[in-house]
């Protein structure tokens, strides 16, 4: 009996020996895992800078973000939780990572688009001036220099085709204008695209890296790493009101695109002209009769486009360009944009049930630009080209010259020029408007402070009206 009692003893010590040594076994990974972490943060932060910017003085309307708003910039968010009009010079706070020893850097369109002077703050707190060698709204990635009288290092960058996801993701920048602070993840998801917010902020190109490592305002332009410190995305935007959805740029779009912005400050892309869907929503439509999912419908060829010269239709498929499949209408603009302004590629559509090739020659693409112009006002007008389903929508049955009127500040000297949203502007100071930049071009030239100016626009399918827009002293 002693004998059997010995033995349970001497097992139930035994394993509790077993239980303490893997115990302690789990705490010497979990200390390794720890240890891991703390040397990347310190290896990878001597080459993350903060980046400080100061826009041009302005005159702006300070609201909040509603609810609406879902998804947003880090950069340079309101905080003011009233309206009011007032003069401001615009400052943010973003992040970004030493590219070269140079001093080229790597970070968002949006962090430094507008900036009349860039501060970079090294790791150290050295302070150095930057200058903007080129930016590419439509893929948010800039590039910035400074000179720097100190030895700078640059990161590694990695291969964001091999991410998988549940891999750990390490995010380092400025949030809040907290310098330097990491925060640890994973990769939640891949490919992310049709993000309208993001989208009408210029971020044409996303195929975006989700992540649920921590990023607040301020770490737009900083690293996301993986766990060997390499690069692996540029952090750009959260989802607003949402805890842990944050979206980093591939960094293998950065590495065709930041070579082009260093030698040529600019990225050129082919343009088709034409507005689509995916193929995939279409699949059902018997009248089609496609034979999978794959392609990009067009449902619509704007004027005096390539489509458009190239006999384009509604409710052609683009199914392949220069014999490469098309999966759907992202896949279509990145490999259509992929080609030079001037070159000419050969489309395979699917009409009326059947194949048919037809050559396109590309101008250039436009698109960010054009964004930029439909921000901007000028005494109060913000506008935007025409298209036919504006006038369509307008119910203005004729072809018409100019632009369209999508906003009309009020108390502005639009407003008591009698202008409003849906008027089409076909002259100023007698010139007459072919497009957005036109008008903009033609407003600097006429547009004398203190003095009057001739507007004629057309509301509705009524004839042509003109009114007197009173431009202010200052």
């Amino acid at each position: 009996m002693m004998t059997k009692k010995r033995m349970m003893t001497g097992l139930l010590v035994l394993m509790a020996v077993c239980v303490g040594a893997q115990a302690q076994d789990g705490v010497t990974l979990l200390r390794e895992i720890q240890n891991g972490f703390v040397q990347i943060h310190e290896r990878l932060r001597p080459s993350v800078v903060n980046i400080d910017v100061q826009g041009k003085a302005e005159t702006m309307n300070m609201t909040p973000f509603g609810p609406m708003e879902d998804l947003f910039r880090f950069f340079n968010m309101p905080e003011q939780q009233e309206r009011r009009q007032q003069k401001i010079r615009p400052q943010g706070t973003g992040s970004g990572f030493i590219y070269d020893a140079s001093g080229l850097i790597i970070t968002n369109n949006h962090v430094v688009e507008e900036a009349e002077k860039i501060v970079v703050r090294l790791h150290n707190g050295n302070e150095y001036d930057a200058e903007v060698v080129g930016t590419d709204p439509e893929t948010d990635l800039a590039v910035i220099k400074i000179q720097a009288n100190e030895p700078l290092a640059p990161l590694t960058l990695g291969d964001s085709d091999k991410v998988k996801v549940g891999e750990f993701a390490i995010a380092i920048g400025s949030p809040r204008g907290f310098e330097g602070s990491v925060s640890f993840g994973h990769v939640s998801a891949l490919g992310r695209e049709g993000l309208q917010g993001l989208a009408m902020q210029g971020l044409t190109f996303q195929n975006l890296i989700q992540t649920d490592a921590a990023i607040n305002l301020g770490n737009s332009g900083g690293p996301l790493c993986n766990i060997d410190g390499e690069v692996i995305g540029i952090n750009t935007a959260i989802v607003f009101g949402a805890n842990s959805i944050g979206f980093a740029i591939p960094i293998n779009t950065a590495k065709q695109t930041v070579p082009v912005l260093i030698a040529e400050g600019k990225v050129t892309r082919g343009y088709l002209g034409v507005s689509i869907d995916d193929a995939a929503t279409y699949t059902d439509v018997a009248s089609l009769g496609l034979p999978d999912n794959k392609g990009a419908v067009v449902r619509q060829v704007q004027p005096d486009t390539p489509a458009d010269k190239a006999g384009l239709k509604t409710y052609d498929v683009i199914r392949k360009v220069n014999g490469e499949e098309i999966s759907g209408a992202s896949d279509l603009v990145r490999k259509v944009s992929a080609n030079a302004p001037g070159s000419t590629v050969k489309l395979e559509i699917w009409r009326e049930r059947a194949s048919v090739e037809v050559d396109v020659t590309l101008t250039e693409r436009h698109v960010a630009e054009d964004r930029q112009n439909m921000g901007k006002s000028v005494l109060g007008l913000k506008v935007r080209d025409i298209t036919p389903s504006i006038l369509e929508r307008l119910g203005i049955g004729k072809s018409i010259k100019g632009v369209v009127v999508v906003e009309v500040e009020p108390g502005s000297s639009a407003e008591e020029a009698r202008l409003t949203e849906g008027d089409i502007i076909i002259e100023v100071g007698q010139q007459p408007v072919n497009d957005v930049e036109n008008f903009f071009s033609l407003m600097k030239t006429h547009a004398e402070p203190g003095k009057s100016l001739l507007i004629r626009f057309v509301r509705g399918n009524n004839d042509p009206d003109i009114t007197i827009i009173r431009v202010p002293e200052e």
